[in-house]
């Protein structure tokens, strides 16, 4: 006889119940049931540590990119003056208000492209994708190990 097929046991006030190995089949199910809220909990706080982790990461990289910004900002626009004095020197006969608004529409257009690129990429997703899979996995195993526990 296998060691975790059920057998059954008639009390001392006459009821039958079935029993495994380890215990009845009562204890078992509650013991994986309680196993799966471990296993919730467990997922959920892991959840919650890389979306910790994630905001660290994100909050050291904007510090760098906010510093990294405004020095390029700032030389920028020195090379856009040097920009719009070599045009006028290259090009005597080119009114100072057309190499101005040349070197204008060259950042401008560099500006939205950079702005297009940077909204795509907020599109592909910031979400904590790991933690999020495991967890719909578990909570699908659970929800077909339950309905499958109380159709038998």
């Amino acid at each position: 006889m296998n060691a975790t097929a059920p057998t059954n046991a008639t009390a001392a006030n006459g009821t039958t119940t079935n029993r495994v190995a380890g215990g009845t089949l009562t204890e078992l199910v509650a013991g994986i049931i309680g196993d799966a809220q471990t296993l919730i909990r467990q997922q959920f706080a892991m959840l919650r540590a890389e979306v910790r982790e994630d905001v660290n990461k994100a909050t050291q990289a904007g510090k760098f990119l906010g510093v990294g910004i405004a020095l390029g900002i700032v030389g920028a626009l020195f090379l856009g003056v040097a920009v719009v004095h070599l045009l006028a020197w290259l090009f005597p006969t080119l009114p100072m208000w057309a190499c101005w608004a040349i070197v204008g529409g060259v950042f401008a257009v560099c500006g939205v492209a950079a702005a297009i690129a940077g909204k795509q990429q907020l599109d592909a997703g910031v979400l904590p994708d790991k933690s999020l899979h495991a967890l719909q996995e578990n909570l699908s195993w659970i929800t077909n190990r339950q309905t499958a526990s109380n159709a038998t």
